[in-house]
Order: C-alpha cells, then sequence, then structure tokens
C-alpha cells in the first residue's frame, strides 16, 4: 500500500460538541495530515488531537477536510489542512448585556444565564405572596424557598443575586 513507506501516529478527532472519536492512523505531513480511514467522521472545525512524547495533545483545527475515495492502490482517505494551536473550548463573542426597566428605583442587568433563573425565583416568590392559600401555607413556603436561596452550594452557583429574593 503506498501509505505504509510513511511513518503513521494516531490521531483523535474532537469533534465541536466536545466528544472525541478515534484513535485513527494517520500520516502528519508538514501542512496536510492524512487519515487513513474512510469511516472517519471528519468535517472543517473539528479539532485533530495529536500525542506528543510530553503526554500533552497537539491541538490542530481542520480548516479543509477533503475525502478522497479509493484511486487505484491509493486507498479511500481524507487530506486535512489546518490550523495549529486550536482553542480548547471556543472562543465566546463579547457578552450582550440587556439592561431591563427601572422597577422601584432598581434597574436589572442580565446576559440571559442567571438574570433568567433570578427573574423565574422572584417570579416564583411573588406567586407565593399573591396565592389563594391560608397565611401559615405562604410563610411556610416562603421559609422553604428562603432556605434554597441561602443554601451555600445555591449562592456559589447563582452568587449573591437570587438572595436579594428573599430578604
Amino acid at each position: 500500500m503506498p501509505f505504509n513507506s510513511f511513518p503513521s501516529e494516531d490521531a483523535r478527532i474532537e469533534k465541536k460538541d466536545g466528544s472525541i472519536t478515534g484513535p485513527y492512523d494517520a500520516i502528519f505531513a508538514g501542512n496536510t495530515i492524512v487519515v487513513k480511514d474512510a469511516h472517519a467522521d471528519i468535517e472543517e472545525g473539528d479539532v485533530v488531537l495529536r500525542k506528543l512524547p510530553s503526554g500533552k495533545d497537539e491541538r490542530s483545527e481542520v480548516t479543509v477536510a477533503t475525502f478522497f475515495d479509493q484511486h487505484g492502490s491509493l486507498p479511500a482517505h481524507y487530506q486535512l489542512k489546518f490550523r495549529k494551536g486550536a482553542p480548547k473550548e471556543p472562543t465566546k463573542a463579547g457578552n450582550t448585556i440587556h439592561i431591563h426597566g427601572i422597577h422601584g428605583g432598581q434597574v436589572q442587568i442580565g446576559d440571559h444565564n442567571t438574570q433568567n433563573i433570578v427573574n423565574a425565583l422572584q417570579e416564583l416568590k411573588n406567586k407565593i405572596d399573591n396565592a389563594d392559600a391560608s397565611p401559615e401555607q405562604k410563610k411556610e413556603a416562603a421559609g422553604l424557598l428562603r432556605n434554597l436561596l441561602t443554601h451555600p452550594l445555591i449562592t456559589s452557583v447563582l452568587g449573591g443575586l437570587a438572595g436579594g429574593i428573599v430578604s
């Protein structure tokens, strides 16, 4: 086989969703990586992981993935063009911050993450306060919510934002 004369190494493919496939038998030849497995799932934006002698992974982002069918004695394979040093996580665009109307002198600022949770918890507290229930039931439900929102793990996840709901 034509590829057998080239030294090959294992290559793993990190998909955009973070899953890893492989290892695949590959040839690292200058600015091209040849993956000798016709059934490999490789596309632009994936990251080729190559284990270095140091034990670290060399990361190369696939910029062009071309599949070649078998041609004569040359087996089916992928040829990959790449960019070295692919990020471990997709780079995030700048945050979009939404400022909501002023309510009682307060301004809400959120990034559709924690703020949505805080808004939902505030709505829950309002529904408890306005529920058709006895004062004792409302007090008990508000106490359970307070216990939830003051739990150390919950406050570490949500930060101090949720604490203001039950204070």
